[in-house]
């Protein structure tokens, strides 16, 4: 009578793992539109997004794809600017860098990875993709192999 309950929690954790591997972005819940068909204006970071034919700016995930279809790039976008999660992709779709946006900066933590899916590399950025704090270093068994403290 256990045995049923174990396979079903073994069922549930292999789910949820799998889940987590895909990232913080829900693209089941958001709106999703390609890059390609925004708008851009300037801003003081960077540019504001708007949907092609909407005055109002975009409020959602925007993507890139590779010519072969596959994801470049995910992104969350609050009121045309790049607020939330990020996710970029190599051309066979396996996940390269995530991280966060602050008002259309890459800011807070970030985690690079390995071909095999294995964490590279993790930390935060700050003022822009600038490394601050501690970041850890893996080798491709997922071992720590070295840590650096960013004080500048």
């Amino acid at each position: 009578m256990k045995y049923p309950f174990l396979i079903l929690s073994g069922l549930a954790a292999l789910a949820s793992f799998a889940t987590a591997q895909q990232g913080p972005l829900d693209t089941t819940r958001q709106k999703m539109v390609a890059m390609s068909q925004t708008t851009q204006r300037p801003a003081a970071e960077g540019s504001q997004y708007f949907e092609q034919g909407s005055s109002r700016p975009y409020t959602g995930l925007l993507y890139g794809r590779y010519a072969n279809g596959r994801y470049q790039t995910i992104q969350q976008y609050r009121d045309g600017l790049g607020n939330g999660y990020w996710t970029d992709f190599d051309p066979e779709g396996r996940r390269e860098c995530q991280g966060t946006y602050r008002a259309n900066r890459v800011e807070g933590p970030v985690t690079f990875f390995y071909e095999n899916g294995r964490v590279k590399s993790k930390g935060q950025y700050r003022d822009w993709k600038r490394p601050i704090g501690e970041w850890v270093y893996y080798d491709q068994q997922g071992r720590v192999a070295h840590r650096m403290t960013y004080t500048r």
